[in-house]
């Protein structure tokens, strides 16, 4: 008895020893393998990843990719037609237009004056423009996101095509032309999302903080300004010359909105649809251009009277 129990002990430990080793770290999930397979190819460590997979309430979610993919199926396939100021007062961009949500904007103008200032003199956006933004993304920073970055990238990244998301398209049903669209379209934005989740990864890494807890949108945008992560590395600003970029600051997340701009053609001279087009390029939406602008111009205007509660909307 003795002598098999020295026999079971060593093999037990060699087997501990296996299972530690960081090189050989696995997912418990199995739809997490194979992008852990290939963020390690891409140069970033597994045995720094893995418990980050491993992590509670990390589960593969294919609603996320099938909810994107009936977007791009009915934008293909039901294409509505230009939005009108109508159309903008009867969605629910209009509450950005009340009286109460433009004067609370006008607090938040001044009380990041100084950041605001800086980012029309080094980059000749409109502050109206920037505000506009950061209140239809992010109610001026009070509404982050309730979902968590990490995951809805990788659950993304994970969708390489139809099959994982058929059970949760609305668009597609037994029409052959649209379930060949929709596969495409999941394999194409599944290679988008590897790279946004590799981009997050970096982004968090030079925070020193982990991406498992950067709160994003259902598509995984971050920080007061919603940009995807390959953005946060290409336009980010370090507006209050920290050393960081951080676009959950407002001192960062107003000078990157107008990098952002620039850098996707705003410049001086532009007309009004102009600029439109370039606000366009921010979220691929026609209404959502139409009630940026639209609440840029109001913003210019003075307040009609104080207010004097302003809730959050």
């Amino acid at each position: 008895m003795r002598c098999s129990t020295k026999l079971r002990l060593p093999a037990l430990l060699a087997l501990l020893t296996l299972l530690a080793l960081p090189s050989l770290a696995r997912a418990a999930d199995p739809a997490w393998n194979r992008l852990l397979d290939r963020l390690a190819s891409d140069g970033l460590p597994r045995a720094e990843l893995a418990p980050l997979f491993d992590a509670p309430g990390m589960s593969f979610d294919p609603s996320i990719m099938a909810h994107k993919v009936d977007r791009m199926v009915r934008k293909q396939f039901d294409p509505a037609p230009p939005p009108g100021r109508k159309a903008l007062m009867q969605s629910n961009y209009a509450a950005y237009l009340k009286p109460w949500t433009l004067a609370w904007a006008g607090d938040y103008s001044r009380t990041y004056a100084d950041a605001f200032s800086r980012a029309e003199a080094a980059y000749g956006v409109p502050r109206e423009v920037i505000l506009a933004l950061l209140l239809v993304e992010t109610k001026l920073g009070s509404f982050l996101g309730k979902d968590q970055a990490f995951q809805v990238l990788a659950s993304m990244a994970a969708s390489d095509g139809l099959e994982p998301i058929r059970p949760y398209l609305k668009t597609v049903g037994s029409n052959a032309e649209r379930a060949a669209y929709a596969d495409a379209s999941a394999k194409d934005r599944s290679q988008w999302a590897y790279q946004e989740l590799k981009a997050l990864i970096l982004y968090t890494r030079a925070l020193g903080q982990s991406p498992s807890a950067v709160p994003g949108s259902i598509y995984g945008a971050i920080g007061i300004c919603q940009f995807m992560p390959t953005n946060a590395l290409r336009f980010g600003v370090d507006g209050n010359g920290d050393g960081r970029v951080d676009l959950f600051d407002p001192a960062d997340a107003i000078p990157s909105i107008a990098n952002y701009l620039v850098g996707h053609g705003w410049k001086q001279g532009l007309t009004w649809d102009q600029q439109r087009t370039v606000v366009y390029a921010y979220n691929h939406s026609d209404l959502y251009s139409l009630a940026v602008m639209t609440i840029a111009d109001r913003l210019r205007q003075p307040p009609a009277a104080p207010v004097a509660a302003r809730p959050t909307p």
